[in-house]
């Protein structure tokens, strides 16, 4: 999980370290979805779905995801967005457990279908989350235990930005670097925030 503030270019990273692993840009091996509180299992997995007759199973984007990336040996990627704001036992149901790698490819009997499945291990899933957010209290050990988190800071005093920067030698800009950078301090160091 790539976590930090609104802004710090966790979809790009996460969308180049997909593309950097599998050696290619395959945007047909990379899927981006993001959570809320709405999303869930049906959504995510499969359900029932109204239709003009009445009630039909569909299939949710994972579930797609999985069965694309399992006729194949080349690594996919899951990109989740927001991750947090969704309930995750609501949203991967009794596949929760099949997200760790050491349970790849371990078979369950689905709830809407009577199928057994399971998460091919040539799946990488990458989630991201805003450190800004007040959801982030309700990360329970569940998620914290599945998954590692890297935080991504603002880049400011980074050398890539400093040359950028340095190669625009444009005014506005530098002020508004440093109105940033000296509000970030401000807010480091103040207790109440």
């Amino acid at each position: 999980i790539l976590q930090g503030a609104p802004g710090v270019g966790k979809t790009f990273a996460a969308k180049r370290l997909a593309y950097s692993i599998m050696g290619e840009k395959d945007t047909n091996r990379v899927k981006m979805v993001q959570f809320h509180q709405s999303y869930s299992y049906e959504d995510f997995i499969m359900g029932f779905r109204p239709t003009e007759t009445g009630f039909e199973l569909k299939k949710g984007v994972f579930y797609e995801f999985c069965r694309k990336a399992a006729e194949d040996d080349r690594p996919y990627f899951f990109i989740i967005d927001e991750i947090n704001r969704g309930n995750l036992s609501k949203i991967f149901g009794e596949l929760f457990m099949l997200i760790e790698s050491d349970k790849r490819g371990v078979e369950l009997q689905l709830l809407y279908a009577d199928e057994q499945f399971s998460i091919p291990s040539n799946v990488y899933i990458i989630g991201m989350m805003n450190t800004a957010d007040r959801s982030l209290a309700m990360i329970d050990y569940a998620l914290r235990r599945r998954f590692s988190f890297f935080e991504i800071e603002p880049g400011f005093d980074s050398e890539g930005f400093i040359h950028y920067q340095n190669g625009l030698n444009n005014e506005t800009l530098n002020e508004l670097v440093s109105k940033v950078k000296d509000l970030n301090r401000e807010i480091a160091t103040d207790k109440s925030l």
